[in-house]
């Protein structure tokens, strides 16, 4: 390892102090040690280690205490732990490992058992923090896309309503429509996952058939540009209790997702009903086969015949459907594919089901 790690050793027994730290020297580390585990915790709030080996059997606080303590530290909540023991029990390690601990080291000490951990645990620390500064850095990105994405997509919309208010519809008006509503879907996947973690739902009384017929005129284009019929089916009308945005972005992922799968000149139906006291959506629709319906809802997945998108709006889709545990049922056979929502009894206003 290039870098200069600093381990911290926490452990009453000088002698245990003077041999770790012989045995840390010769990987060139930068070791600290003390037999006081109060002091240990308020110096490391001021240099943080990037490990610590911590005894269990000490006086005044015991090392499952200290690692308590630890935890509870902004600075130093993440640093890893490794318990140094002479107790051998499998409660004693279980406990350890339970409460924050990475490792378990029993003595007497091996000594290149205590590298090898060691070197192991700072290879998987280093791993988190750049795992870490690179989520950063994708925070950071979403946002800035999110941002240069905004006004270009209001302006093309506003000056293509213009255009067409003065020429008149065109197939190529309908293209450029049709490819700014797949950029805004886009758009608003980005937000969602930009803002999921701030952002407070806000559920409301949410007509199904009227917001359905909202999602489908909002992808009237998309569709035409493929010659696609959009029809909507109520067997059963009923209303639910949920964020209108979040249901948003269920109903459009699902709906665009059958756009840009279907083959031209084909159908997608979306059909509400309730089936033996279950209350569903189902999209159905025409065209290239799902391989996998596992993987589908996994972040970045894309099918291999059209490699396109980011691959996030299904995974979006999951996310929400397991916040309101509402049960997805995907069938893809014979080139006829269905997604089948299952609405759970609390989400609905039962007095407004007919």
């Amino acid at each position: 390892m290039n870098k200069k790690y600093t381990v911290l050793i926490i452990d009453d027994k000088k002698e245990n102090l003077k041999y770790l730290n012989e045995i840390l020297k010769e990987e060139d580390y930068n070791v600290k040690a003390s037999t006081d585990a109060i002091f240990a915790i308020n110096s490391s709030k001021i240099n943080p280690p990037h490990l610590i080996l911590l005894d269990i059997k000490m006086p005044d606080l015991n090392g499952f205490e200290v690692c308590n303590l630890l935890k509870k530290e902004e600075k130093l909540k993440d640093i890893p732990i490794i318990f140094i023991s002479a107790l051998n029990d499998i409660e004693s390690k279980l406990k350890a490992l339970n409460i924050g601990g990475v490792d378990y080291i029993t003595k007497p000490f091996e000594k290149e058992e205590v590298k090898a951990r060691i070197k192991t645990q700072l290879k998987i620390f280093e791993s988190k923090q750049t795992i870490s500064k690179l989520l950063e850095q994708q925070d950071f990105f979403l946002k800035k896309i999110i941002h240069e994405m905004n006004t270009p997509l209001s302006i093309i919309s506003l000056n293509i309503d213009s255009l067409e208010s003065l020429l008149g519809p065109k197939e190529q008006f309908e293209t450029i429509k049709a490819s700014s509503k797949s950029l805004s879907s886009i758009y608003n996947d980005l937000y969602y996952l930009s803002k999921k973690e701030k952002r407070v739902s806000e559920p409301t009384n949410i007509n199904l058939m009227r917001f359905l017929s909202s999602r489908m005129a909002f992808f009237d284009e998309m569709a035409n540009v493929k010659d696609i019929d959009i029809s909507l089916d109520i067997h059963n009308e009923f209303n639910i209790f949920m964020d209108s945005y979040e249901l948003e972005r269920v109903i459009d992922n699902t709906i665009s997702n059958a756009i840009k799968y279907s083959f031209e000149n084909s159908n997608i139906d979306i059909i509400l009903d309730i089936e033996e006291d279950s209350y569903k959506l189902e999209i159905k629709n025409e065209g290239i086969q799902i391989a996998d319906t596992k993987t589908i809802f996994d972040a970045y997945y894309q099918q291999k015949e059209k490699n396109v998108g980011f691959g996030l709006g299904l995974s979006i889709v999951k996310d929400i459907c397991n916040k309101y545990k509402i049960d997805i049922n995907v069938t893809s056979i014979n080139n006829q594919t269905s997604f089948s929502y299952f609405f759970p009894k609390n989400l609905l206003i039962k007095e407004d089901v007919i």
